[in-house]
């Protein structure tokens, strides 16, 4: 699929606002791909169609959990992770992606231990675009930018991710516990 296709197919389905923030993560990959030699190719892609899936009903997303065969846990969590799996799923039933685009577009809700370089400027990305307002996310940026270190970013924003859920009474995903812990050490 080339990156047109890929942009049009994620207009006509995200909102406005979703397909902005789709567009932001990949001009934030490519830059990130630029700054830490990354494929441009895959890391584009990627960021156009990682939140492909963000919008669909949870009982669509409950059946392509079944449909794909994918990690039955994921069925104890909501949207905001399923999304991810189920749309990496889609892209590679239905449109033949690439392993390492499918990697970056599933594991960008919960990151994951040992994730290659482009599967990290996918899940950096995600939470650095440029429209991205959250508390903490300019000391990400920092990190990445200017630290230049895609690890202490990843653990940064896990751990901020896990602290968000704990505070919210919600549950942590195993990967995303995985994915702490692993660069934490890392970092």
């Amino acid at each position: 699929m080339k990156q047109k296709k890929a942009r049009k197919l994620v207009e006509e389905k995200l909102p406005k606002k979703r397909y902005e923030h789709s567009i932001r993560v990949a001009e934030t990959a490519l830059k990130m791909a630029d700054i830490f030699d990354g494929d441009k190719d895959i890391v584009e892609m990627a960021g156009i169609l990682h939140d492909y899936a963000k919008y669909d009903e949870l009982s669509k997303l409950y059946q392509a959990v079944t449909k794909y065969n994918l990690d039955n846990d994921l069925l104890s969590y909501n949207s905001e992770i399923l999304h991810g799996p189920v749309a990496a799923a889609y892209m590679m039933d239905k449109h033949e992606i690439d392993s390492e685009i499918y990697n970056a577009i599933y594991y960008h809700t919960t990151g994951r231990a040992g994730m290659g370089l482009n599967e990290k400027i996918i899940f950096i990305s995600d939470y650095i675009e440029p429209g991205r307002t959250q508390p903490g996310v300019d000391d990400i940026r920092k990190i990445v930018f200017e630290e230049k270190n895609l690890d202490k970013a990843i653990y940064e924003i896990s751990k901020r991710t896990a602290l968000y859920l704990i505070e919210n009474d919600k549950p942590i995903y195993p990967k995303t516990i995985e994915c702490l812990n692993y660069y934490n050490l890392q970092k």
